[in-house]
Parts: structure tokens; C-alpha cells; sequence
């Protein structure tokens, strides 16, 4: 018998409570995952609206009126230190030489570093405690640009033609697989509207998402670059590099560089985002009739339950004589109080 004022909580609320406990856990993800959603939704539906950085796209007032195009001559590009690895000096060289009159910017960990504390001391906790140094790499790229403006390049890019027409767009990013923006080039001028939104939303997306791959993608790698655009009110603002400009995906003459072997960072981890990726849709078909069965066993579960609540009596008759029979001859057709609800089930 429970004492006065003990709290029985019934299988229903034992939901509701595990329910609320977990949406208190995940409530700092559900903007996030509100924002993933809505991000690959535009991507698939919306795709085609984005604007185009091409040279036969340049903006006539640009080119008709001689108006000095607003993203400065810098080639920005960071490493950890001053020494370079021998396998990127030559795409390091080709960019270089390109674009020769251009101020040429390399960033160190320590240099980068350094423009976070003096210019962006609110991020510096953030930059400091990111656990991957990609995510470090990631970061400062948004607030080089938005500090300096200009174009920025991974040292896996070898540029075999000029880059000077991106200089007439405000942002550019290019195209990636399967849908996005990728961030291993970027263009902006100076205090750009987008390059402010991606440094003011690092913070908030500096989460934990399950493996490492994932985590770095989404806080700022090419998926939080996508979603911030897909999230950005200005869109006409930012233009997207096609697929056949970049090179990475579709290799044509129209190329204008080549990637070398780069995503030093990725692991095991990114084999199996990958293999998801692939066969995407036998997950998903698995995953909807993996539901489907589980809703049929729901509904006849809860169906079979309410019926014995309405009708307990109807799921069956059992005879007195039967009771006695299986308690072992108990007299008089009694069930033997130390009877437990799981014999009563075997006979019923």
C-alpha cells in the first residue's frame, strides 16, 4: 500500500516527462535543426534562382561605366607556419604569377590568431576553444575577408587562369556536391552584409554534431556557409561560381584551376557521411518502412489495450474449475493472494 502523497506516474505520463527531458536536452539543436531542414528544402526546390559569378555575368555598370569593382586586389591564403609543404609551392607559385599585381597575404596560425585577438576580441574564446584545427582554418578565412576583403584560396588550388573577373561580384562562393556552397574559394569585398553573417552566427553553431566530420562541416565548414545563404535575406547580393568555372566536379577547358589532393583532415568518419551519401535512398526507403511497421505494431498494440479496458471481461472465458487447476487445487475456485499478474496473463 503507498504512504499519502506518493506520486504514481502511469505509463503515459512516463512519456510526456521523457518527452520533456529530452527536448530540454537537444532544445540548443532544434534551431539548428530547424535551419538544416529548411537549407536542403531551398536547395532542392530553390536551387536555380542563385545568382551566377561568370565573366559574361559581370555587372554592366562595371563594365560599361569603368567603376572601379569593389573587391580589392589580395590573394589571401594560410597555413600553420612559414613552411610551406613542397606538394603546394607550385599551386602556390601559379596563382601567384597570375595575378601579379596583386598583394599577396599569407597567414600563419599565429598571425591568424593574432587578427582575432586585436580586431575580433568577442570570438577569441570561441577561436581558442574549437577542438579541430580545421575548424580554426575554417573560421578565420570569414573574418579575413570581412576584415580585408579580397579572394581567398586553399593552397590545394592551382589557378590556371586569371581570377580578376570575380573582383566585380560583392560574395562569391562556388558550387559544391550535392548541393552548397563550398568555402575552399571565396571572394569578398570588405565589410560585406554575408561575410558578416557567417563570423556572427560561428559562435552559435559552435556545436557538437556526433562525428567529427559532420561537426566540422556544419560549424564552419561548406555546410554552414550553405545554410548561412540559404538563411541570408539578401540573396541577390551573393553569387555562386558554376561547376565548369571551378573545376573540382566537372573538369573542362572552361576550368579556371585545378584541385590537387586536399581534406587532409578528413577520416574515417568522412568514408561513412560519404557511404550514407551514396545510398541514400535505400536508407531512406529502409527508414520509412522501418516507421510504417512500427506505427501498424503501435496502433494494434494500443488497439488490443483498449479493447481489454472496454471489455475486460470478453477476452476470453475462463472456467472456475480451470483457475483451480492451474493454482493447484485451490478450493472453493479462490486465486491465492500471492497470485502475480504474470500467471494471471499465462492463463488468461
Amino acid at each position: 500500500m503507498l504512504a499519502r502523497g506518493t506520486f504514481v506516474c502511469s505509463g503515459r505520463w512516463k512519456w510526456v516527462l521523457a518527452l520533456l527531458i529530452l527536448l530540454t536536452l537537444l532544445w540548443p539543436y532544434c534551431y539548428c535543426l530547424a535551419a538544416i531542414v529548411y537549407n536542403y528544402a531551398f536547395w532542392i526546390l530553390s536551387s536555380d534562382t542563385v545568382q551566377i559569378a561568370a565573366p559574361i555575368t559581370v555587372p554592366e555598370h562595371f563594365a560599361n561605366q569603368g567603376i572601379d569593382p569593389p573587391v580589392p586586389k589580395i590573394i589571401h591564403q594560410t597555413w600553420r607556419n612559414m613552411e610551406l609543404p613542397e606538394k603546394w609551392k607550385d599551386a602556390q607559385k601559379s596563382c601567384k604569377d597570375l595575378h601579379p599585381d596583386y598583394q599577396y597575404r599569407f597567414w600563419t596560425d599565429a598571425a591568424a590568431e593574432e587578427l582575432i585577438r586585436t580586431k575580433f576580441p568577442w570570438f577569441l574564446d570561441t577561436y581558442r576553444g574549437y577542438t579541430h584545427n580545421i575548424q580554426r582554418a575554417d573560421a578565420v578565412r570569414y573574418f579575413i575577408l570581412y576584415e580585408f576583403g579580397g579572394i581567398y584560396l586553399d593552397l590545394d588550388i592551382k589557378c590556371v587562369k586569371s581570377l580578376d573577373f570575380l573582383r566585380y561580384f560583392n560574395f562569391t562562393a562556388p558550387k559544391t556536391y550535392p548541393v552548397g556552397m563550398s568555402n575552399d574559394l571565396l571572394v569578398s569585398r570588405p565589410r560585406d552584409p554575408f561575410a558578416e553573417r557567417l563570423i556572427r552566427n560561428l559562435r552559435y553553431w559552435n556545436r557538437w554534431f556526433f562525428v567529427k566530420y559532420a561537426t566540422v562541416m556544419f560549424s564552419t565548414g561548406p555546410m554552414f556557409v550553405t545554410i548561412q545563404y540559404a538563411l541570408h535575406g539578401h540573396k541577390d547580393e551573393v553569387t555562386m561560381l558554376p561547376a565548369d568555372i571551378y573545376g573540382k566536379y566537372k573538369k573542362t577547358s572552361a576550368a579556371y584551376m585545378v584541385h590537387l589532393h586536399g581534406s587532409s583532415w578528413h577520416g574515417n568518419d568522412a568514408r561513412l557521411v560519404f557511404w550514407l551519401e551514396h545510398n541514400w535512398v535505400y536508407l531512406v526507403t529502409l527508414g520509412v518502412s522501418s516507421a510504417l511497421l512500427l506505427i501498424a505494431w503501435l496502433v494494434r498494440r494500443y488497439s488490443m489495450l483498449s479493447h481489454a479496458k472496454a471489455s475486460p471481461g470478453q477476452m476470453g472465458v475462463v472456467s472456475v474449475p480451470d483457475l483451480v487447476s492451474v493454482f493447484g487445487g485451490a478450493s472453493k475456485g479462490a486465486i491465492p493472494r500471492n497470485t502475480s499478474s504474470k500467471q494471471l496473463e499465462q492463463v488468461l
